[in-house]
């Protein structure tokens, strides 16, 4: 934008103008908000047990091999 441009503008206008871009994007984000399908209980449920067992998974693994270097360190004496 010319220099000359913004120095014609109003202050309002200026001011206003961020305002305006977040109404339109508060309005967008509500419009799509809108077209979500959301889960059920059930499928939440679920979701909920397939993380909590994935977590269980990668806490064992990274235990065991967490167990098995302290071991090794133990043996050659770091």
């Amino acid at each position: 934008m010319a220099p000359g441009k913004q120095q014609r503008e109003g202050l309002l206008p200026r001011i206003k103008r961020p305002f305006l871009s977040l109404g339109k994007f508060l309005r967008e984000v509500w419009n799509e908000l809108q077209r979500v399908v959301w889960p059920t209980n059930e499928e939440c449920s679920g979701f909920t047990v397939v993380v909590i067992i994935g977590v269980v998974v990668v806490a064992a693994w990274v235990g065991l091999w967490d167990l098995i270097f302290r071991q090794l360190m133990l043996l050659i004496g770091l």
